[in-house]
């Protein structure tokens, strides 16, 4: 709350004018800037917050079908009018003159995907073909009974063709949709435990940042090519099950399951990552997997999650040591048992207690706006016409009217 100390700039400003400007001074004169100041910290800080607790999460879904728009066009009959005068005044006569504006209205072909949850999006035409081969789809035809009208070379009946997903996990497409949510722990992290992670231990621990969305894709298995003795099919396999697992369980246990590959580096590693995401979103699990770049051995697993329930993370961590050898089959099968058994997803407003105090920028932000309006505003008060009647403290009169009652 040491941002509303700067309101006793505004009372230091109201003693001044009181002690030294009190004959050019009204009563509502002197709580002006502290009004003003009252509703400019309020505002600033409530602006202040909602920046510094806006966090983003993600959310999965699994593309169910793809389709192909062909190029399609109609005569559009439409007519236009222009309005001409002539003279000048009461004088004055217009005209309105109609001609015919038709045009053919034509529309390209595009290709989209929609997940289980009916969102769209436009993709390329490789995508769509790549779909094809993937689900082993053969395209459908769609009538989209389209109304056409025939003008001369302009008219061309346009439908679609539509393929779906053949439900099988290492064929699935996922997407990533961004969404805002309040988050007062990465502004109040030290609160729960979470030290300062400096760039030297980025570095020193192979940290990682989250990965961008791009389109609508994500990916959500990181330091795979650190990994030497990985080869291009597990690789891809491990990204087919990431897909799937977010995809699958996003929408049915509002899940975000994240996979972080760690390097010939100690258990530490992974609570460390933990402190530079500040535990995770509210919904994600995080699974760090310590290997080592000689052999294939899990030398150790730590998830972490906001998830109330604790005991996800302990079956996770047990469930993916139990076979001490990497195997993709086995990491990917175990966490989708854990997590469609016990998984439940954090509500952050549980820590609407939390208390945001604003940044060191926001304080000096405040203090010198504070200042600069309380002083303009004292001494518009004290320059201006107003003036209190000596006979009624309460009671406004105008410069002027002294003036012209001294003159009689």
């Amino acid at each position: 709350m040491s941002i509303w100390l700067a309101l006793i700039v505004p009372l230091i400003g109201a003693f001044v004018m009181l002690k030294w400007y009190r004959k050019k001074m009204t009563w509502w004169e002197i709580i002006i800037p502290l009004i003003a100041c009252i509703i400019f910290i309020g505002t600033f800080k409530f602006i202040v917050q909602k920046i510094e607790t806006t966090d983003t999460e993600y959310h999965g879904s699994l593309i169910v079908k793809a389709r192909y728009y062909e190029y399609w066009a109609t005569w559009v009959h439409k007519t236009c009018s222009y309005t001409t005068c002539s003279g000048s005044g009461k004088s004055q006569t217009c005209t309105t003159h109609y001609y015919d504006c038709s045009y053919c209205d034509t529309h390209a072909p595009y290709w989209e995907v929609t997940n289980s949850l009916g969102q769209t999006w436009v993709v390329t035409e490789s995508f769509y073909n790549y779909l094809i081969r993937k689900w082993h789809a053969s395209p459908q035809f769609v009538n989209m009974h389209r109304d056409i009208d025939y003008e001369g070379g302009c008219g061309k009946d346009g439908n679609a063709y539509e393929i779906h997903w053949d439900n099988k996990p290492l064929s699935s497409e996922a997407t990533t949709t961004e969404h805002s949510y309040e988050n007062r722990i990465k502004v109040a992290h030290t609160a729960f435990d979470f030290p300062d992670i400096t760039a030297q231990d980025v570095k020193q621990y192979s940290l990682y940042n989250y990965p961008k969305v791009t389109g609508f894709q994500q990916e959500t298995i990181l330091g795979l090519d650190s990994i030497r003795w990985l080869t291009s099919q597990e690789k891809a396999k491990f990204h087919q099950w990431g897909m799937f697992l977010d995809g699958y369980l996003g929408p049915k246990k509002h899940a975000r399951i994240y996979y972080l590959l760690f390097r010939d580096q100690p258990h530490l590693a992974g609570k460390m990552q933990e402190a530079r995401w500040f535990g995770g979103n509210d919904n994600e699990l995080v699974i760090c997997i310590g290997l080592s770049s000689k052999s294939r051995k899990i030398q150790w697993v730590y998830p972490f999650s906001w998830t109330p329930k604790r005991e996800t993370l302990v079956d996770v961590r047990e469930d993916l040591m139990k076979d001490t050898t990497f195997n993709v089959d086995s990491i990917a099968t175990a966490t989708w048992k854990d997590v469609e058994k016990d998984f439940k997803r954090r509500d952050f407003k549980e820590f609407s207690y939390v208390t945001v105090e604003p940044p060191l920028w926001g304080k000096w932000v405040t203090w010198i706006i504070t200042i600069i309006l309380t002083f303009g505003l004292c001494y518009w008060a004290v320059t201006n016409e107003y003036d209190a009647d000596p006979n009624n403290a309460f009671k406004t009169v105008e410069e002027n009217d002294w003036k012209r009652r001294d003159y009689y």
